[in-house]
């Protein structure tokens, strides 16, 4: 499989980072930051669905949702591909069906839709690996901490280690705070562990 480099979220990389107590935060961080896994990424369409919310007297309403692209479609449940990542503000408007005026927002929500992150993958035998953070996957970060999520099993420091449960293909996600250019930020990346079958 073709390998690449680690690729860094910028996004994460520019949010203002927590602070942190001696003990390991590595849980907090990655509850905190979503975008850091890799099950959340990738994805460019969302469903959009208030049929529970409509009560008897907002019947009489077209529900148009603007999804801050340009695009409006009208509907109680609606869905939307977009055709790039990015932060979008969706707001959903009660329009007078004769007048087609905004009587209402009903609504207003921002979605951030983050591309996949390319990783290399790194092969090994045992079962036990130990782990050492690189300061090349995130080279504009002066790093103050650093933080694994091992399949919800979490740990902290640059240098850890983890026994996996069983062979094959393991993602990790990798956290990190620390400050860029004098100001505090955090930031995420992932690498692909593969173990393979004893011999």
């Amino acid at each position: 499989m073709k390998a690449y480099l680690l690729a860094f979220l910028m996004a994460l990389a520019m949010a203002p980072a927590q602070a942190q107590s001696a003990e390991c935060e590595a849980q907090h961080f990655f509850e905190k930051n979503p975008g850091c896994g890799a099950g959340v990424r990738g994805f460019k369409c969302i469903e959009l669905d208030v049929r529970h919310s409509v009560d008897e007297n907002g019947k009489e309403f077209i529900y148009a949702w603007n999804f801050g692209d340009g695009a409006i479609q009208n509907g109680y449940l609606t869905e939307y591909c977009y055709k790039n990542y990015g932060t979008y503000t969706i707001s959903l408007d009660l329009l007078d069906p004769k007048t087609k005026l905004v009587v209402r927002n009903e609504l207003t929500k921002t979605v951030t839709l983050l591309p996949p992150i390319e990783y290399q993958i790194d092969s090994v035998q045992q079962l036990n690996v130990n782990f050492q953070y690189d300061s090349a996957l995130l080279p504009s970060i002066h790093v103050k901490n650093v933080y694994w999520n091992f399949d919800a099993h979490y740990a902290c420091g640059k240098s850890t280690s983890h026994t996996f449960a069983d062979r094959g293909f393991h993602l990790v996600a990798i956290g990190v705070t620390g400050t860029q250019e004098g100001n505090a930020v955090s930031g995420c990346t992932l690498m692909g562990v593969f173990i393979r079958k004893e011999k």
